[in-house]
């Protein structure tokens, strides 16, 4: 009998930071977005406390002073590290993995007819692991679709105490599971099916199927037969390209200077390179954008967006021809006087590495020579940690970078910020 298995973990960038720090294992715990704007994550007791999701930092501390909540800015390096030691140990734990999010994966799994115990107590050996390991706490929903396994996962987090739901479809709970809860409906469903009197899990699972799909298509005829029991979605496979890469970021605190700008869009576009080689692409048209500050818009004519695009001379991954052609659109977009907030850079067009086109003109050893010096590079700053080794016009300063002034160590990606005991 086939079955799927969701396990997600519980306010996952908050237990990250608490990970290495035990002292507020039982503390309210929240994490801020870019620039320390607003709570993205939030620990139990933070939870408890009323803290929202979303909400400005500002708005709430006076709430953070009065009952001592632990504030962190966003820790990228250290999630993601984090991410990868959980996934590893999920792909020794199931055959097949298809990791959905940063904190959250599907597995397919095996079970004889009728083995209850048998998943449930897989379930939990998971769980157990992935705690001693990582020393992360996790939810594992478990049902034969995927649809049932998300819906029990969410049971698990919000219906029990200890952490894993096994989810049949006849299941008695689900005439108590609003239909908000299922995967795929968002509030523009839950309108449509409340005029229509369906108001929990149980009372979708009883729709025919010819209302359904004249109702919601296709779409929402897989959704019913995957509560109903009968798989309509198998695991994704890896991703191993893309179509589109964006990198972005906004700044700090308003840019005026151009200097600033192409320090900016040096760094993002070595980021955009090191992602090129990672799936081992190429791009042969690149767009760069320029955004003024909404809220402090200084322009007479009010404009907010600016952008320009590129089409590469022949495609590459190099980081040095990214950095030279997107500061040729930053001199281009730029305008005195403008106080940007945000720079990102887009590549489009792209193409697997081994079948690139190149012309009669180009000089093929001098292509070779600068795919070693990239390697070299990447092979440097993965060891020793990131930009150990950058271009010049990256800056050391980087005045403009995003605010985290509460951001903790990058204990598992920089040598020099390993955690001392």
């Amino acid at each position: 009998m086939k079955w799927f298995a969701l396990v997600d973990c519980n306010s996952f960038y908050a237990s990250c930071e608490q990970v290495f720090a035990p002292a507020i294992h039982n503390s309210p715990v929240i994490v801020l977005s870019n620039n320390d704007g607003c709570v993205i994550a939030r620990s139990r007791q933070a939870k408890e406390i009323g803290i929202k999701m979303g909400v400005p930092y500002w708005e709430i501390k006076s709430l953070i002073e009065q009952k001592g909540v632990k504030v962190f800015s966003s820790n990228y390096p250290l999630y993601g590290s984090m991410s990868n030691r959980v996934m590893n140990i999920l792909h020794q734990c199931a055959p097949e993995v298809e990791v959905y999010s940063i904190d959250e994966a599907f597995l397919r799994l095996d079970f004889k007819e009728n083995a209850w115990q048998e998943v449930y107590d897989y379930g939990q050996n998971v769980r157990q692991k992935i705690l001693q390991w990582v020393h992360l706490p996790t939810c594992v929903g478990m049902g034969k679709t995927k649809t049932l396994s998300k819906l029990a996962n969410h049971i698990a987090k919000n219906n029990t105490s200890e952490g894993v739901c096994v989810l049949e479809a006849d299941d008695p709970i689900l005439t108590h599971i609003p239909v908000t809860a299922i995967w795929g409906i968002a509030a523009g469903y839950e309108r449509r099916l409340a005029k229509a009197g369906i108001r929990t899990a149980a009372e979708l699972q009883q729709a025919s199927e010819t209302w359904m799909y004249r109702e919601f298509g296709v779409v929402g005829l897989r959704l019913l037969k995957e509560l109903q029991g009968t798989p309509c979605y198998a695991l994704d496979p890896p991703v191993s390209s893309r179509q589109n890469i964006l990198v972005s970021r906004s700044f700090r605190r308003d840019v005026y200077q151009q200097d600033e700008l192409l320090e900016a869009i040096s760094v993002y576009a070595t980021r955009l390179a090191e992602k090129l080689r990672q799936y081992q692409q190429v791009a042969d048209y690149i767009t760069v954008f320029l955004m003024a500050n909404p809220f402090k818009n200084v322009r007479k004519d009010r404009k907010q967006y600016f952008s320009q695009g590129a089409t590469l001379p022949f495609a590459t991954s190099n980081t040095n021809e990214l950095i030279t052609f997107s500061a040729q659109l930053i001199k281009s977009l730029y305008e005195a006087g403008t106080n940007y907030k945000k720079a990102g850079i887009l590549a489009s067009g792209l193409r697997p590495e081994t079948v690139l086109q190149t012309h009669l003109f180009l000089d093929h050893e001098h292509v070779l020579r600068n795919k070693k010096i990239m390697q070299a590079m990447d092979q440097i700053n993965r060891k020793e940690g990131r930009n150990t080794v950058f271009f010049a016009s990256c800056g050391t300063q980087r005045n403009w970078s995003r605010k985290e002034q509460w951001r903790s160590p990058r204990y598992t990606t920089r040598w020099e910020e390993l955690l001392r005991i």
